[in-house]
């Protein structure tokens, strides 16, 4: 009988430290300054370019991508969520090490939010580096309707960070369009991949991307997420770089490369230096990715332009060398030729 006291006694003492220190991290959550935002999702019209497709997406905040949210490592976060759509809905923080209940994932670890719906996700943000947020309801269907960003966690320890000038996320994403309808097709089956006819940074397809300016001397990081299912092979001319970070953590030695192979859900953090003044091309060196619906170039193309003075010439020379391809994919679809300015 002592024994079965004793043994009572001992279970009721693990108990209540359980009980203290679930509460204590509880308090110690609370205790820091919250960090507020608010994602809510709505239905809205998308163009890849101008005169390009415009399709039906579900955007958060309106946007594809979403705004990108970034945080301090330690930081307590509470993303308020709000759904405006017609269909249920969550958000996964993708990369982050969160309790199970603001996972995201319903019928695991959270129901879903239901049209008219709010959820709360409170977290301390202890997982720094390169990560996105994106829909977990039905994922090759939501996500492929735009739901998705970037949270970048700044790591409290920097001394092992890259030392950069400019700071940048793109992320890659892929489409199924039907040319004569314009209606967009989810890739929610396998088979569907193959189909996939827009490629996208940040949401736009060449020649809307938007160039990545930089100066002479700089030091740039680039954040390459691959929200898509498809993998990309992203080529940077004119400069060589260094992938720093792959998923949020950090190489112990950088991998010297000019051309990043990503997959799907992969993030890599790429730092280069802007030591070539000109007019440089980045592009998915998977040629059917660097296309609009097969009209080459489009898709995961974008320019990286340097400013000043001092590279004035070159950077002209190299500019009208990429005005005119994109005049000549205008030109090929019949459309305004003023459209080719977004290429610079």
């Amino acid at each position: 009988m002592r024994l079965l006291t004793n043994r009572v006694a001992i279970t009721l003492a693990i108990t209540g430290l359980i009980i203290v220190g679930s509460h204590a991290v509880t308090e110690a959550a609370s205790a820091r300054p919250v960090k507020d935002f608010t994602i809510t999702v709505i239905e809205t019209r998308h163009e890849f370019y101008p005169g390009g497709p415009t399709l039906l997406a579900w955007a958060f905040n309106g946007t594809v991508p979403g705004p990108e949210l970034r945080v301090k490592q330690g930081e307590h976060i509470r993303v308020t969520f709000r759904n405006e759509t017609n269909s249920d809905r969550t958000i996964h923080f993708h990369g982050l090490h969160l309790p199970n209940n603001m996972d995201g994932v319903p019928g695991i670890s959270q129901d879903p939010v239901p049209p008219g719906g709010t959820f709360v996700y409170d977290f301390v943000a202890r997982t720094p580096g390169t990560h996105m947020y994106h829909c977990h309801v039905n994922s090759p269907h939501h996500v492929d309707m735009g739901m998705y960003g970037a949270f970048i966690v700044e790591p409290k320890d920097k001394r092992g960070e890259p030392r950069v000038d400019k700071d940048v996320t793109l992320m890659l994403d892929e489409w199924i369009i039907d040319e004569d309808s314009g209606d967009h097709a989810t890739m929610s089956h396998p088979r569907l991949l193959k189909d996939a006819n827009y490629f996208t940074i940040n949401g736009k397809s060449f020649p809307a991307t938007a160039p990545l300016r930089v100066k002479e001397g700089k030091r740039v990081r680039i954040r390459l997420i691959n929200i898509g299912y498809l993998v990309h092979s992203m080529h940077l001319h004119g400069h060589a770089g260094e992938i720093t970070h792959t998923d949020g953590h950090r190489l112990r030695e950088p991998l010297h490369k000019d051309t990043v192979l990503i997959g799907p859900g992969e993030r890599y953090d790429f730092v280069f230096t802007a030591d070539n003044p000109g007019t440089w091309l980045f592009h998915d060196h998977i040629i059917p990715f660097a296309t609009n619906d097969g009209d080459y170039p489009g898709g995961l193309v974008m320019a990286i332009v340097y400013e000043g003075k001092g590279n004035k010439e070159k950077s002209d020379r190299l500019r009208d060398a990429t005005a005119r391809a994109a005049q000549y994919f205008v030109q090929n679809l019949g459309e305004d030729t003023a459209a080719y300015k977004y290429a610079l």
